[in-house]
């Protein structure tokens, strides 16, 4: 077995949830290893071990986006904001949903850890609660990325299309999203 030198600080958390060890980086540079209850100190250094190379990169990786904004996060921001974020999207598909014209079932407001929206099979639209953290503009995008979704179910250059009808700048809202982090 292959064990790197481990030259990076990590926090341990015990979880009776956890199967086995796992490891996260986050892009703040935080690196936490969750594991079951029964692991061993000598098991978790070893996994770490092994694991240190991947890590590194991915330390790596954060010290290059040293410019990200990180947004606030919790369950706490979550209940304080869902509403104001549910009234936000409304109003915003109502607003784009004149040109599109698209019908949908259900809106839902959620704190989504990994995507800014989804549009279901269902035709239900799901939205992360923290886009009501994001400049408008950007909000504006994910709601219409979204809904037309609700025509097109794929990233086809149609779809493209459809969202440049209303957000012509839809390139440069993504690329100003990606700094970001959720």
């Amino acid at each position: 077995m292959n064990m790197a030198k481990i030259d990076f600080e990590y926090s341990l958390r015990h979880s009776t949830r956890a199967k086995r060890v796992s490891l996260t980086v986050y892009p703040d540079g935080r690196v936490l290893v969750t594991v079951p209850p029964r692991a061993s100190d000598r098991t978790v250094t070893r996994f770490v071990g092994e694991y240190a190379p991947w890590v590194r990169k991915q330390l790596a990786k954060t010290e290059t986006s040293r410019d990200c904004i990180f947004l606030p996060a919790g369950r706490r921001d979550y209940l304080r904001n869902k509403e104001r974020c549910r009234v936000f999207v409304k109003t915003a598909i109502a607003r784009h949903n004149r040109h599109y014209g698209l019908t949908f079932n259900r809106i839902a407001i959620k704190n989504l850890y990994s995507s800014w929206g989804s549009c279901s099979a269902k035709r239900n639209l799901n939205f992360n609660y923290k886009l009501i953290h994001l400049p408008a503009q950007l909000g504006e995008y994910i709601v219409v990325h979204e809904l037309c979704h609700l025509r097109e179910m794929n990233h086809s250059r149609r779809f493209w299309d459809l969202v440049a009808q209303t957000v012509p700048d839809h390139k440069q809202r993504r690329r100003e999203l990606r700094k970001y982090l959720m």
